[in-house]
C-alpha cells in the first residue's frame, strides 16, 4: 500500500472515531497529502472525500490527467466548466449527513451549497492535521532535502553580502537560485540593519552598510516539502549588541530544542527559549513565539505558542527559531528545523551556530 493510501485509511479510522459519516478535505496541503498531487486551485473546486464504505477525489476536468499516482482505492471523480463542482460532490458524498470539514480552508459558499442538499459540514480541520503532524520517514526525508537546498542558498546569498548590496535585488537573486535549483516556491527574507527590527519586513532599496546586522531567514519548497532556516551575518566586526544577541539566542535555541520531547506541550518549547530571551529587556523584545510545524505547508499547526497546549509527538517537525528585535540595532533571529523522536530531537539541518562576519 502506497503512503497516501495508507494516510486515506487512517483518515478514514479517525473520521469514523470522531463520529462523521465522512471527511472532506479541500486544502491544497491535505489533498497533496492524501493523492500524491498538489492542485492549482484558484477558483475551481478540488477535493479528497473519505466515507466508511469508500472514498474519492473530485477535480476539474483539465487536472484528471494529474491523478495517475493518486491511490488506486480512490474513485476519480471530474467535472467540466458548466459545473461548479457541487452536484459531483454531492454524489461522492453519497447520503451522508455529518461531514468533517478543514474549516480554514471549505468557503462560505461551498458550506452553504452542502447545507441545501442536506449535508452538514462540521469544523473538523484540527483531525486531518493531528495526522498531517506526524511526519512519517519519508516526510522528514523531503524536509531534510529542502533543508539542504536551503543551506546552498545560504552560501551563496553570504558569499553575494558586500557594502553596497541592495536588500530587494538581494532577496530576488536568491529567489532565482532556488527556482533553478528545484524549488517549487521560496521565501527568502534577507534583511538589513534597522529593517531586520521588524521580522516580516519587506525588502526595501536599502543597502548594506558596514556595521550593519544582516538577519537572513531562507525557506523553501523541494518535492512538496519546505526547509526554514535563520541566520545572521554582521558586515565586518559585530558590535557588542550584536554579539551579546547573537549568545542569547543561540542558548534560548539550545533550551527550546532540548525541550522538545514526546509528550511535552507545545508551550513549554516556547517557554524554554521565551525565558531565556525575556531575562535580556535591554537588548531588546522578543515578538514572537519559539516555532512553527513545518511540512506540506510553510507555516502548520501546532505553533510553539504561549496558548498551544498540544502533546508533542514522534514525527513532528518544528522551526525552533527565537529572537530578539530592537529597533537601533535591528534583529537577530537562529532557526533550524527539528523533529521530535522517541529519544533526543533530531536537527534537520547542518549550518553551523555562528555568527558570519562578512569581509568588507
Amino acid at each position: 500500500m502506497s503512503a497516501a493510501a495508507e494516510r486515506v485509511e487512517r483518515l478514514r479510522a479517525a473520521s469514523a472515531e470522531a463520529g462523521f459519516d465522512a471527511y472532506l478535505a479541500t486544502s491544497d496541503e491535505s489533498i497533496a497529502y492524501l493523492t500524491g498531487f498538489k492542485p492549482l486551485q484558484m477558483e475551481r473546486f478540488f477535493g479528497v472525500v473519505v466515507r466508511a464504505d469508500g472514498a474519492g477525489v473530485i477535480v476539474p476536468k483539465l487536472d484528471a490527467g494529474q491523478l495517475n499516482g493518486a491511490p488506486e482505492t480512490l474513485e476519480r471523480v471530474s467535472y467540466d466548466a458548466a459545473s461548479d463542482g457541487m452536484p459531483e460532490l454531492a454524489g461522492l458524498l453519497d447520503g451522508a449527513k455529518s461531514v468533517g470539514v478543514e474549516e480554514d480552508h471549505l468557503n462560505f459558499a461551498r458550506s452553504r451549497a452542502l447545507e441545501g442538499r442536506g449535508i452538514e459540514p462540521v469544523a473538523a480541520g484540527s483531525l486531518l492535521m493531528a495526522l498531517r503532524a506526524e511526519k512519517d520517514e519519508s516526510e522528514v526525508e523531503a524536509v531534510r532535502r529542502a533543508c539542504a537546498l536551503v543551506e546552498e542558498a545560504y552560501a551563496f546569498a553570504f558569499d553575494q553580502l558586500v557594502p553596497g548590496t541592495v536588500e530587494r535585488e538581494l532577496n530576488s537573486r536568491v529567489a532565482s537560485f532556488l527556482r533553478d535549483r528545484g524549488a517549487t516556491d521560496s521565501h527568502p527574507l534577507i534583511l538589513f540593519g534597522e529593517n531586520a527590527a521588524n521580522p516580516h519586513a519587506e525588502p526595501t532599496e536599502r543597502r548594506l552598510r558596514v556595521g550593519d546586522v544582516v538577519c537572513a531567514d531562507i525557506s523553501a519548497c523541494l518535492d512538496g516539502y519546505w526547509g526554514d532556516l535563520t541566520r545572521c551575518a554582521t558586515s565586518g566586526a559585530p558590535t557588542e549588541w550584536a554579539r551579546r544577541a547573537w549568545d542569547i539566542v543561540v542558548s534560548a535555541q539550545r533550551a527550546a530544542i532540548d525541550a522538545c520531547v514526546v509528550g511535552v506541550p507545545a508551550r513549554d518549547v516556547d517557554r524554554a527559549a521565551r525565558e531565556i530571551v525575556e531575562a535580556h529587556p535591554e537588548l531588546g523584545q522578543c515578538l514572537h513565539g519559539a516555532g512553527h510545524a513545518v511540512g506540506l505547508a510553510l507555516h502548520e499547526p501546532p505553533y510553539l505558542v504561549p496558548r498551544t497546549e498540544t502533546l508533542l509527538r514522534p514525527g513532528m517537525i518544528f522551526t525552533v527559531e527565537p529572537g530578539i528585535y530592537d529597533a537601533r540595532h535591528g534583529g537577530i533571529r537562529l532557526e533550524d528545523d527539528v523533529v521530535v523522536r522517541d529519544g533526543a530531537p533530531e536537527i534537520l539541518s547542518t549550518l553551523p551556530l555562528d555568527l558570519v562576519e562578512l569581509p568588507v
